[in-house]
């Protein structure tokens, strides 16, 4: 009986146990659960210096649900913050030590907000962590070494997070063996040569880092890398020590360093499945290898500004799928190879600034994909070929500058109406400025819409776009957002005759219109205040004659002009943004004109504006009078004039009168009295 009554007692007891186990599992999230918001509360508080969208202030409030406030998420099976996603909220102030409390937190992202400080030590305690976001925030001091402590992170990005040079160590990655992204930038890294760290990235980006001069060793054995960026880093290496270890990248980034030497002639068996090869801004040298062309998963490569030479290798025509060409600014010679038609998914061709000859080939008529065309700067002749009009009406940029092409423009270029920038300067093209230049709705602004500028969704490769345009009486780079928005029309340096077409007055998009260094004769078209967003004008030395027109004054956003050497006559018209462009070289060798800021005054009757003008205002580009009403205006004026004069003869001169009627009399006689 003592034994039965032991074995009852010791199962009460095992199940007494049990339920305070289970019941204490079952409270302590709740219990935590308030630590949370408590954590919460304090990071509110530490940030709430700025909350320009009152997000916090207003959302996160005592007596709600905290797993309901915004950017809070919580787990399904407890009420315990599991994701904290702040991103691009505006916040402005610091990081709580009470954010290391989140103990069940994975994700944390605070990116793209004014955060200050230090990253507190305490985030080393959220050992669940498997993403971690701070870019783009203004951080400083150290890195707690902390933050080596998170096993579990699989995720870090801290790019554009520092406002000081801040050191990373081994022990900041100690115990990151889970970690597959690594993002940063502006950080000294202090790493032994020797050093094997725990971890095997997928995807590493190191931007204007100190990592020494050689590709760092530890960057070697990520043997698993696919996306791989060290820019502005300063590494002098060869390109064959920086990837022979990287058979699986599918996206290599190395520009603005020192590499050096030639593209390895065995780059296809080193990178078989690239995708995307950028090594611009380098000190790389030789020919191009043909083995570029065994790449055939390649879309994007960009080899500009380095020195390579030699001639465009044919078999680029077998990268059907390269979507992205850059080899500007280089010492590349030749022609471009007919077999470039074959790249027919083409959509960005750059080769300017070399030393390429010869004519386009027709085949690239093929590329029917293709927005951007930059050949500038390089010694291209023959005429403009003819089928850029018919079969790349795709085309945004077309810029052939400085090359030696003859004849006349093509009529057929009016049929690219999606062309926002057209660059045809310092070459040796004849004949008129083309009428149709007006159908060019790429260049117009749309009324409708609320932008004052066109469409920009063309693709991701904007971002790498960069041109060279001499706008405001400067040669100037325009690169990423603003090449996007940029329109522009340039035919200067050319030996262009004829008048300016009015049609060019349709252009209400254009920021910048250059007709100058030309043989261009008669007015300004009197429309041309109808180009409101015109910044930068420049007519300059051509045989311009008459008088400036006033509605120059309507160019509200002008801040560059040059009607200098021309025939221009009259006086100079004043008002709104004119007043600001005071500088007599703007209207330097017109010795007629006259008026500020020129120091030659007007006399009284160069201010009379003349009814010719007024008419020509009035009319221009509106085909109100056709040629049949203009006829007929001539003719009513011609008989009118004749029959007054007659008429006035006979009432004021009384010889005239009688012999008239005598006259009459005589032949009425004859004619009914036989």
């Amino acid at each position: 009986m003592g034994k039965e009554a032991a074995a009852i007692i010791f199962l009460f007891l095992s199940f007494y146990s049990l339920e305070i186990f289970v019941a204490a599992a079952a409270t302590s999230p709740l219990n935590s659960s308030t630590d949370d918001e408590h954590s919460l509360l304090a990071i509110k508080s530490h940030i709430i210096t700025s909350d320009p969208n009152n997000i916090l202030a207003s959302n996160w409030s005592v007596g709600t649900d905290f797993c309901t406030w915004i950017g809070v998420t919580c787990s399904r099976k407890h009420p315990r913050v599991t994701e904290l996603d702040l991103y691009n909220m505006g916040l402005q102030g610091t990081i709580a030590k009470e954010i290391g409390n989140l103990s069940f937190l994975t994700i944390l992202i605070l990116a793209n907000n004014n955060l200050s400080g230090s990253i507190p030590s305490s985030l080393g305690n959220l050992t669940k962590l498997e993403l971690l976001d701070l870019s783009y925030t203004r951080l400083s001091g150290e890195i707690p070494l902390s933050l080596g402590q998170l096993s579990n992170l699989e995720y870090l990005d801290i790019y554009h997070s520092f406002l000081d040079c801040t050191v990373m160590f081994e022990d900041h990655f100690s115990n990151l063996s889970k970690l597959s992204t690594l993002v940063v930038s502006s950080l000294k890294f202090k790493l032994r040569l020797d050093w094997v760290p725990p971890f095997q990235l997928r995807q590493l980006a190191l931007v204007s880092c100190d990592i020494g001069g050689q590709f760092p060793q530890w960057v070697q054995m990520q043997k698993e890398l696919e996306y791989l960026q060290i820019e502005n880093c300063s590494i002098s290496d060869t390109l064959s020590n920086s990837i022979y270890n990287s058979k699986n990248l599918t996206a290599l980034y190395l520009p603005n360093n020192h590499i050096q030497g030639p593209i390895p002639n065995n780059i296809s068996r080193m990178l078989p499945i690239l995708d995307v090869l950028y090594l611009e801004k380098n000190h790389i040298n030789g020919s191009l290898p043909d083995s570029l062309c065994e790449i055939k998963s390649l879309q994007v490569m960009d080899l500009s500004e380095n020195h390579l030479s030699g001639n465009i290798p044919g078999c680029f025509g077998n990268l059907q799928g390269l979507e992205f060409m850059k080899l500007s600014s280089n010492e590349i010679s030749g022609i471009v190879p007919n077999s470039i038609g074959g790249a027919y998914s083409l959509e960005w061709l750059h080769l300017n600034n070399n030393n390429l000859t010869g004519k386009l080939p027709y085949t690239m008529k093929n590329c029917t994909k293709l927005k951007v065309v930059d050949i500038g700067d390089n010694m291209f002749s023959g005429n403009l070929p003819k089928w850029t009009g018919n079969y790349l009406l795709d085309l945004r940029v077309l810029r052939i500058r400085n090359n030696k092409f003859n004849g006349q423009i093509p009529l057929e270029v009016c049929q690219l109406l999606k062309l926002q920038m057209l660059d045809l300067a310092n070459n040796n093209l004849t004949g008129g400025i083309p009428n149709c230049f007006g159908n060019l709705s790429g260049m117009v602004v749309n009324p409708k819409s609320n932008n004052d500028h066109f469409p920009t969704n063309y693709g991701g490769y904007w971002n790498a776009e960069s041109f060279t345009e001499i706008l405001k009486g400067q040669e100037r780079e325009y690169s990423d957002k603003i090449s996007r928005l940029l329109v522009y029309l340039d035919v200067s340096n050319n030996i262009l005759v004829g008048e300016i077409p009015w049609e060019l007055t349709r252009l209400s998009g254009l920021h910048g219109l250059n007709l100058s260094h030309n043989h261009l004769v008669g007015k300004i078209p009197e429309r041309i205040g109808d180009m409101k967003s015109m910044e930068s004008l420049d007519l300059s030395d051509n045989n311009l004659s008459g008088t400036i027109p006033h509605s120059l004054s309507d160019l509200s956003s002008i801040s560059h002009l040059n009607l200098s050497h021309n025939n221009l006559s009259g006086k100079i018209p004043t008002g709104r943004q004119l007043q600001t462009l005071d500088n007599p070289s703007i209207y330097e060798g017109n010795p007629q004109l006259c008026g500020a800021p020129l120091p030659k005054k007007c006399e009284e009757a160069s201010m009379v504006p003349s009814i010719t003008n007024n008419l020509v205002a009035a009319n221009e580009g509106d085909n109100i009078i056709d040629d049949k009403v203009l006829l007929s205006i001539v003719i009513i004026s011609g008989f009118a004039t004749g029959f007054l004069g007659v008429i006035g003869v006979l009432v004021f001169n009384k010889s005239w009168r009688q012999a008239y009627f005598e006259f009459a009399e005589e032949k009425i006689s004859r004619l009914f009295g036989g």
